[in-house]
């Protein structure tokens, strides 16, 4: 009789314990969650806040100022292009573009510029760098991958001849080494008495590094005087899985002198 009281006992302590166990369990989980939601709550006021507060900043410095911002898009971003959006979202056809927004999971979070902003988020949570650009009478505002040194090429030569000058492009935001970045590079140009090769024009990086480019001038006879043109860089970040989460695109200007 008194094993079987004892054995009863037992049973009873054990549910108890297991019942103490289990509301600590879910109050330890409520907890997590909820510090979780006030973090990402927090990263995702600071983005749309951040970068309005930098894109109204460039537009009344002019056309070509430029800035490079730091943002969290946090794990529980929905990236729909009509939720989470910079300038208005895509089902808008009309009404200001000058709405930058972020859904964290139904909760959506704005912030509102003065000057009209286009652009897009990145489709991948996490830090991410974002490039933002006065055009004059709007701002743009995308990925930031890859940075060009210089900014700008300039090439003085004589007729018949050939020379060769370097861009440095430097890729960044890498978050993983199974992540990638592709870049090409190309160029319009189309002068007959001159021409330019680029190599490589194009190539992938797996992590922050630095790769030169060359741009390789050759003249005839008959070239003289300035020419002129760009250089046309496309970068696409690859998950792992090998689908496209950011893409940005820029050009650096390319003016040839070619000398008598």
């Amino acid at each position: 009789m008194a094993r079987g009281q004892a054995s009863t006992e037992f049973i009873i302590i054990m549910g108890i314990s297991f019942v103490v166990l289990l509301v600590l369990f879910t109050m330890t989980l409520n907890y997590f969650y909820s510090v979780r939601a006030q973090r990402d709550y927090g990263d995702a006021l600071s983005a749309v806040q951040t970068l309005a507060a930098e894109a109204d900043n460039v537009y009344l410095q002019g056309t070509g100022a430029e800035k490079i911002v730091p943002i969290t898009l946090p794990g529980s971003t929905v990236f729909s292009s009509n939720t989470t959006f910079i300038g208005r979202p895509i089902n808008s056809l009309s009404g200001k573009s000058n709405t930058i927004s972020i859904d964290l999971n139904g909760t959506v979070l704005t912030a509102t510029t003065a000057a009209t902003v286009v652009g897009s988020f990145p489709a991948q949570a996490g830090v991410q760098q974002m490039k933002i650009t006065s055009h004059g009478d709007f701002v743009s505002i995308g990925s930031h991958l890859v940075s060009a040194d210089p900014d700008s090429v300039f090439q003085s030569m004589g007729k018949s001849s050939s020379a060769t000058s370097t861009v440095t492009f430097s890729v960044e935001l890498v978050s993983s080494t199974n992540e990638s970045v592709n870049v090409s590079v190309a160029t319009p140009w189309s002068y007959p008495n001159a021409n330019v090769s680029i190599s490589p024009s194009s190539f992938t990086s797996f992590g922050i590094g630095d790769v030169p480019v060359s741009l390789t001038f050759t003249t005839g006879s008959g070239a003289v005087g300035i020419y002129t043109s760009v250089l046309n860089v496309t970068a696409v970040k690859q998950s792992v899985g090998g689908t496209m989460v950011a893409r940005e695109t820029f050009t650096v200007p390319v003016t040839l002198e070619v000398s008598g």
